[in-house]
């Protein structure tokens, strides 16, 4: 992330305000001050955290007032759309467009044309292969270096063929503050 500093405030790329800037880093030479920046962002990780809780708990809260909303809703197209279903026929009844059009929504039909469908892979799997019907039979296969023996992954690493490549091990550090 790219900030700046202006008049003594942390500032980023969009021009937001993030806080108070610090004046001089310093160096951290004994454990007062080590534990005082740690208080430091121990303070600031409490704060997001907080943050995060509470827009987790209005979003829970939305999504309950959603799922109200979406089961009144299903309650209202259960007991209407057989009755607008009716209407709506009789309306275009005649005419070419398949599409009753109101101030509040459009009611269109549309014919979808059937055909066999597939309701159980695995029978249909078994079926196909019974019957001799290969043509119809797709197979797939994914390499899992996890499978390999400690012979061939000693093989692909000291050869590295095309497709693969060797990753280093890479170290990270990480700060945990209290709670």
């Amino acid at each position: 992330m790219n900030y700046q500093i202006l008049d003594n405030l942390v500032v980023d790329e969009n021009g937001e305000v993030l806080g108070h800037a610090i004046s001089d880093a310093g160096t951290i030479d004994n454990q007062t001050s080590l534990e005082a920046i740690l208080e430091k962002i121990a303070d600031v990780e409490a704060r997001l955290t907080g943050q995060q809780q509470r827009h987790q708990a209005i979003l829970e809260n939305c999504r309950k007032i959603e799922v109200k909303t979406a089961s009144y809703l299903a309650y209202l197209k259960a007991l209407y759309e057989p009755h607008i279903q009716e209407y709506a026929k009789q309306r275009l009844e005649g005419q070419k467009t398949k599409t009753l059009t109101t101030p509040y929504g459009q009611i269109s039909f549309r014919t979808v044309k059937g055909g066999l469908k597939v309701t159980d892979a695995t029978l249909a799997l078994d079926y196909a292969q019974l019957n001799g019907f290969t043509n119809a039979i797709k197979l797939s296969a994914t390499f899992q270096i996890s499978k390999l023996d400690p012979a061939q992954r000693e093989l692909l690493e000291a050869k590295v063929p095309e497709g693969f490549e060797v990753v280093p091990d890479k170290e990270f550090m990480s700060i945990k503050v209290m709670g």
